[in-house]
């Protein structure tokens, strides 16, 4: 995807009547990135009908190619009525490495500070070995608040690490990040 196609990316939001297209694309590519890579589509079909997609706490979001229309990512922000909220972001693999990603994280972390104003923070997660997806929190202004040991099975039965990325809104605001303080356990001893 070019620079001028992702400056077009539109975000657009998910409705129970696309339940359907919803199965079939998650279920039309591999996420190599998540414990389940090749997700079924009962699995699916039943996330959504509990509101793992659409409901209060949820909403999805398609990124759509301005040129073409086609869902080339989908965004799936959760715990909306909680103070801090999460995500899950899929792009698909042929459009994955074009900026995508920070493309999509920047809108959503807009999206949910200016749309939820209960939210302070939004948090993710992923896998030690998902540089791309690292990179992204980190230009985004997410900083690294967590490190998870041997907590993600992937499909090899290994155990990874899972690193947990978050952003303030007061960050976000200033244009700031602020610092965690990983030296405080010197004072309890």
């Amino acid at each position: 995807m070019s620079k001028t196609k992702l400056e077009g990316l539109t975000f657009v939001p998910f409705t129970l009547s696309e339940k359907p297209k919803l199965i079939d694309w998650l279920t039309s590519d591999r996420w190599d990135f998540y414990e389940n890579t090749t997700p079924s589509r009962d699995k699916i079909s039943s996330a959504i009908d509990k509101g793992e997609y659409h409901g209060d706490e949820c909403r999805t979001f398609w990124m759509r190619d301005p040129l073409t229309s086609e869902n080339v990512g989908l965004i799936r922000i959760y715990d909306l009525l909680d103070e801090s909220a999460m995500f899950d972001l899929r792009v698909k693999t042929a459009n994955r490495g074009t900026g995508i990603g920070k493309h999509a994280v920047r809108w959503l972390t807009a999206h949910v500070f200016n749309t939820y104003p209960k939210i302070i923070r939004i948090e993710g997660q992923t896998r030690e070995d998902n540089i791309a997806m690292r990179k992204v929190f980190r230009s985004c202004g997410y900083l690294k608040e967590a490190h998870y040991r041997a907590c993600w099975k992937n499909e090899s039965n290994e155990y990874l690490d899972s690193i947990g990325y978050g952003i303030l809104k007061s960050d976000f605001e200033n244009g700031t990040v602020t610092p965690v303080r990983w030296d405080d356990e010197a004072s309890i001893g």
